[in-house]
């Protein structure tokens, strides 16, 4: 059998990955390629709440840095894209249930996560920090300030914002508030004294809101992969990985992603 060009890169990138362990994907036999082509559409799971990735601006469009880059995806694969809403609290079933081809909306890199997918290689490095109520006026730079009972912490359910608080903070008086859309403004308005975000997130909330405060630079508790997630087809994972380098070396991700960053929330 004679490999294409396109094919044998692809081939490339694969036993490169595998070679290093840093995105090794098992396959389940899926045909995750094939399956968008016969459907003419690619499915891209997104939250919708979660800036800079996926949120929707005040016009009520999606926008973000994960929104764009889907659009760039969907071009490059030649087919519509076709938006699936999903949650952080059932981003897992709904990749299980075969709901979408591609979750894009600032998805953490976990282990729990990994076990039912295959992640891309990282397309963004941030980490764990402390987006405070500045009237509270305490300082949130250690774990052991946060792990108090006098401190009271707000959590968005299902993601990873919760599961690090649930294991590293649990001490701490927590608040739930199920919509991720309007968390910093119950913050600000004084729900909690604090939240765990990503200090991506963090420094853009803090600059869109002068009752939100974050330490410069934030303190990073936890270090944080943005990647994304696919069903466990290594053929789909590798596509994807080669067409991230492309919009790498090319410059649109750093173009995409400093329109994002360099924008502050509008978020009321």
């Amino acid at each position: 059998m004679t490999l294409r060009p396109s094919e044998l890169f692809i081939a490339f990138v694969l036993f490169a990955c595998n070679a290093n362990g840093e995105t090794h994907c098992d396959g389940d036999g899926r045909d995750v390629l094939a399956d968008i082509h016969t459907r003419g559409a690619l499915r891209v799971a997104h939250t919708n709440d979660y800036r800079p990735f996926s949120f929707t601006d005040a016009s009520g469009t999606p926008a973000g840095i994960d929104v764009d880059l889907a659009h760039r995806l969907a071009d490059a694969l030649g087919v519509p894209l076709q938006w699936i809403d999903t949650t952080w609290s059932t981003l897992v079933a709904d990749l299980q249930a075969n709901r979408y081809d591609i979750a894009m909306s600032g998805v953490s890199v976990t282990a729990e996560r990994a076990s039912v997918g295959c992640f891309t290689t990282p397309y963004l490095e941030t980490g764990k920090t402390a987006l405070t109520r500045c009237a509270a006026d305490r300082t949130f730079e250690t774990l052991a300030q946060l792990n108090d009972p006098s401190v009271t912490i707000i959590v968005n359910p299902g993601g990873t914002n919760e599961r690090f608080v649930r294991d590293r903070l649990p001490n701490a008086r927590v608040v739930m508030h199920a919509d991720n859309r309007t968390i910093f403004t119950a913050l600000a308005t004084g729900a909690a004294d604090v939240m765990i975000t990503d200090a991506v997130e963090a420094r853009l909330e803090a600059r869109a809101n002068p009752a939100l405060c974050v330490a410069d630079p934030p303190p990073l508790f936890e270090h944080v992969a943005k990647a994304y997630l696919v069903p466990k087809d290594p053929r789909w994972q590798a596509w994807l990985n080669v067409w991230l380098a492309r919009i790498t070396s090319s410059g649109d991700l750093a173009k995409v992603t400093k329109l994002y960053l360099d924008t502050p929330s509008s978020q009321p």
